[in-house]
């Protein structure tokens, strides 16, 4: 603290040295002058950097090399992406990551404030310039209640019977949802539908038998396994894949070895 008091009262010795004006009185109202601005854009980046220069040099103190802020989708912590980066922390102890679960929609702008270092998204990126792949496409599947199925009755499901007697939970994806209700609408009645924002919250009101929705594959993978609720085949109408991008600044250096744990780990 001692020392950055220190940088900012050098700093304000420099604006005394520079012998221009950099503010103006308008009708009761201060504004800045041209070289009022220009000042303010190069001392916000000399302070930018310097914080980050006492910000590196604490973490070699507790000898940590790197630190990488990973924002993701609340989608993907339903995954087994979070065990991928745990075993990257584990192989990597020089190297501090945090995770901010984040809104896809909100995710574009942490990167670019950098205030985060890797995105995690259900939406592209719009910065042509920057690093971006698909790092997932995941299918829908029809996800019901264990009681809705009945394997005395074989594998014949009366999905018409389904939407009549069972919620539809919908909206939990931002971009699938229209086109998905609206075509589920035109081919059954479905009589009850609750919009729901987040995934997780869906699984859980389907285990407890109170509806039924579509879900990505890459979400249910550890409930199919063992057992918590039906996961039945769906070829009534074409259903999308959920497209899951990763992206980041040019100019950050990510590990490798981390690019190839998010690459070559099966999410599905």
């Amino acid at each position: 603290m001692q020392a950055q008091s220190r940088f900012r009262t050098q700093l304000c010795r420099g604006i005394i040295d520079l012998n221009v004006k950099l503010f103006k009185r308008e009708k009761n109202r201060v504004q800045l002058t041209e070289a009022g601005r220009l000042f303010l854009i190069e001392a916000q980046q000399i302070i930018n950097q310097w914080e980050k220069s006492i910000e590196r040099f604490q973490l070699a103190t507790k000898g940590i090399e790197e630190k990488l802020i990973i924002a993701m989708t609340p989608l993907m912590v339903e995954t087994i992406l979070p065990h991928v980066i745990y075993q990257f922390i584990n192989e990597h102890p020089s190297i501090e990551i945090s995770i901010l679960v984040e809104d896809s929609a909100k995710i574009e702008d942490l990167i670019n404030s950098d205030k985060a270092h890797i995105g995690i998204s259900l939406f592209p990126t719009r910065y042509r310039h920057w690093h971006q792949e698909l790092l997932v496409e995941s299918p829908l599947e029809l996800v019901i209640p264990l009681d809705a199925f009945d394997d005395e009755t074989g594998t014949y499901i009366d999905y018409e019977e389904l939407f009549q007697t069972y919620t539809l939970f919908t909206h939990h994806h931002p971009t699938i949802w229209g086109d998905l209700l609206h075509k589920i609408q035109e081919k059954y009645v479905v009589t009850k539908q609750v919009s729901i924002s987040q995934s997780y919250v869906v699984k859980r009101l389907i285990k407890d038998g109170l509806g039924i929705s579509f879900l990505p594959r890459m979400i249910v993978r550890r409930e199919r396994m063992e057992g918590r609720f039906n996961i039945v085949p769906f070829d009534e109408i074409d259903l999308p894949s959920v497209p899951v991008y990763l992206f980041y600044k040019d100019s950050v250096q990510v590990p490798e070895e981390l690019l190839s744990l998010f690459q070559t780990r099966d999410y599905l």
